[in-house]
């Protein structure tokens, strides 16, 4: 069993560091590889990246544009290992979440894991945001919907090379959409329940909690009716982060 860890980053220097270090607190007793596919317009994410190359076999990959569709499917390509595993660069792993999810993967099968998702900082309006958000998934599992979300995603390159990859330059929704489209070809969608990821809450700074809701739940529709990613991601280098305005 052998893994690629995919993170794109436009600017993360202040959180990749976090996901880094929680990436070596899972202990992994396997052959992995981590490979950043950088936006930034200077060399400080790439920096941060190289104080844990001594301990992580780490590339750095050059973007074109800051897009997140095709940073995914660059570093995709540049994967060495039949499991691909898709983080954003602001999430810490929760205590054994990789383990967990690898024990549900085969490499000759179509599947994609997601994981819990917990905020790091618990006010009341993310608590209720979580509990809609949670609500939301449970009944699209009901109507056999999946939701793929892309600051998790785990896969492998069977199921990538199926789907063709991430839809590019869309502002939201290629995630799930990525999702729909593996299960329109059969693949199996499993949520481990048992572990989580910690997600950034910096997206709250520029949006409340109960309009990004709505914005994820409005793009998740979307998708599933058929008219994929919404919006246009601009390459946008100072872009900022959370303030969508998706058509």
């Amino acid at each position: 069993m052998t893994l690629s860890i995919i993170i794109p980053t436009l600017n993360e220097e202040m959180y990749l560091g976090a996901l880094l270090k929680s990436l070596l607190d899972q202990h992994l007793e396997m052959n992995y590889e981590v490979i950043i596919v950088d936006a930034s317009p200077n060399d400080l994410t790439t920096q941060t990246a190289n104080r844990y190359a001594d301990s992580i076999s780490i590339t750095v990959a050059k973007s074109p544009v800051a897009d997140i569709g095709t940073q995914r499917n660059i570093g995709a390509h540049i994967a060495s290992h039949e499991y691909l595993l898709f983080l954003d660069a602001d999430v810490v792993l929760g205590d054994g979440v990789l383990h967990r999810c690898l024990t549900r993967l085969k490499p000759d099968e179509l599947h994609i894991v997601s994981v819990r998702h917990r905020a790091d900082h618990a006010t009341t309006g993310v608590h209720i945001t979580l509990i809609f958000i949670y609500f939301l998934i449970l009944l699209a599992r009901l109507t056999g919907l999946p939701v793929t979300n892309g600051d998790y995603l785990l896969t492998n390159r069977r199921t990538f090379q199926s789907t063709g990859g991430f839809k590019e330059g869309f502002l939201l929704g290629e995630d799930t959409d990525f999702g729909v489209r593996a299960c329109g070809l059969g693949a199996r969608h499993s949520i481990e329940w048992r572990t989580f990821v910690i997600a950034n809450s910096r997206r709250l700074s520029v949006t409340p909690a109960w309009k990004l809701a709505l914005t994820w739940a409005t793009a998740y529709l979307r998708v599933i009716r058929g008219k994929g990613p919404t919006g246009t991601r601009p390459n946008d280098q100072q872009y900022p982060y959370g303030r969508w305005s998706a058509s």
